[in-house]
């Protein structure tokens, strides 16, 4: 049984009577999934010594030499970002996690290769993030469409040795895992071949093409790993034996406010695909900085989506560049969304809008929609809009083929077909037009 498996239950039981030991659920989060993160190096040859000391002690043994790895990792023993260097564990709870992660080993599916249970397991684990910032990972399904529309094309345009993409609410990093593979595999178009994606050269690549920035800083440094594992699986050698220098570019800071982060830096992106949190920030400080930094958008009881949907537009994208993101369809309904819809948005040329609300994404309890825009003016008076019909009308056994789903991909393929068709037809009348 893999650990994507249990169900949720089993996580919080666990975090519970961890928790009866540190004294919060917090810190008995970060314990438990450092132990799954270890053990996932571990296993997967990724640290050259794999006899690891037993107990708390060689945890962070394991920890330090992870966090020597490269300095993406540093974060890994920094008792700010991970508890496990302030906050003791008595044997009793060490023993749970031990017994758990024997019974449930962790991560052995065909996601290994770049941790992505990891990342859904520090989901079910960690009521803070999950509750306190909304973390909700995004399924690869839906992460493959949103970087179909937007990093896809922006290789076409910009030449995949070139293109930049970020996910400015990256969580755990599957979104930007996903660009990852796109970026060293570029997608094959026409009669070219897509290039070797296995070698040092084109995970360099990749790398630099890929960023990430996360509030969390352990969802961040998370995602750092996953970077560097995913490399040095593809590779075959151990993390600490990739070179230092190979940019990691992920990072912990608040995205809509922290303008002092390199990796936020203006117009810096062809390609910004997120999605991002869809409430509304709790605390009045913060909600008040947001609502000044973006008056476009914020009004009234705001989702953060909106935002974030500025941020990407305004600030990140290259002009031209594409802006991709799942979210929350409740501005179209609400009266917060009205300046959103009616003065903002049509600033920006709108590419695809798509109902994704029937669509059964699992964690997304609210009805959500995909919308894809440039940051540029509108050009042309066509926008391409999928609309739902029904819903899922039960839950799918597999949500990737549910009925909608499939609906949506589709429609999708098939107006990419005739994008390209008609593309390929006014590239071979102007041929025509130019002979002799």
């Amino acid at each position: 049984m893999t650990s994507r498996t249990l169900p949720p239950g089993a996580y919080e039981k666990l975090t519970g009577a961890v928790a009866r030991d540190t004294g919060e659920r917090r810190s008995a989060a970060l314990w438990i999934h450092a132990a799954a993160l270890v053990r996932h190096a571990q296993d997967h040859g990724l640290l050259a010594d794999t006899a690891p000391a037993p107990g708390p002690d060689g945890l962070r043994k394991s920890l330090e030499t992870l966090a020597s790895c490269h300095p993406a990792l540093a974060a890994l023993t920094d008792p700010d970002v991970l508890p496990v260097w302030s906050q003791p564990l008595g044997e009793g709870a060490w023993e749970a996690v031990s017994v758990f992660w024997d019974g449930h080993p962790d991560l052995e599916d065909e996601h290994r290769i770049d941790g992505y249970a990891l990342g859904d397991t520090y989901q079910l684990l960690s009521d803070d993030a999950r509750k306190g910032r909304a973390l909700c990972q995004t399924p690869p399904w839906i992460a493959r469409l949103l970087l179909r529309l937007s990093l896809e094309p922006a290789m076409q345009e910009w030449g995949p040795a070139d293109v930049r993409m970020i996910d400015p609410a990256c969580g755990t990093g599957h979104i930007v895992m996903a660009a990852f593979h796109m970026a060293r595999v570029p997608p094959a178009r026409g009669r070219r071949p897509a290039p070797a994606g296995h070698g040092h050269r084109a995970v360099e690549r990749a790398l630099t093409a890929v960023s990430g920035v996360d509030l969390d800083p352990y969802a961040a440094v998370l995602t750092a790993y996953r970077l560097l594992a995913s490399s040095a699986t593809i590779l075959r050698t151990p993390v600490e034996r990739l070179p230092s220098g190979w940019p990691v570019n992920v990072a912990a800071a608040d995205s809509l406010l922290a303008r002092d982060e390199p990796l936020l830096a203006a117009g810096a992106y062809h390609a910004c695909v997120a999605n991002p949190p869809y409430i509304t920030p709790k605390d009045p400080a913060v909600r008040d900085r947001v609502r000044a930094a973006y008056p476009q958008v914020a009004t009234g009881k705001y989702s953060l989506a909106l935002p974030f949907a500025a941020l990407m537009l305004e600030h990140l994208a290259a002009p031209g560049g594409f802006v991709a993101q799942l979210t929350s369809n409740a501005f179209m309904k609400r009266e917060f969304g009205r300046r959103y819809v009616e003065e903002f948005l049509p600033r920006f040329d709108a590419r695809w809008i798509i109902d994704t609300s029937g669509a059964y994404i699992p964690g997304h309890g609210t009805p959500t929609c995909i919308l894809v825009y440039r940051a540029r003016p509108p050009v042309g008076d066509t926008v391409t809009v999928i609309r739902g019909n029904a819903g899922e009308p039960r839950i799918p056994e597999d949500p990737a083929r549910g009925l909608v789903w499939s609906a949506i991909e589709d429609a999708v393929d098939s107006q990419l077909a005739w994008d390209h068709f008609r593309a390929g037809l006014a590239e071979f009348r102007q041929g025509v037009g130019n002979t002799p």
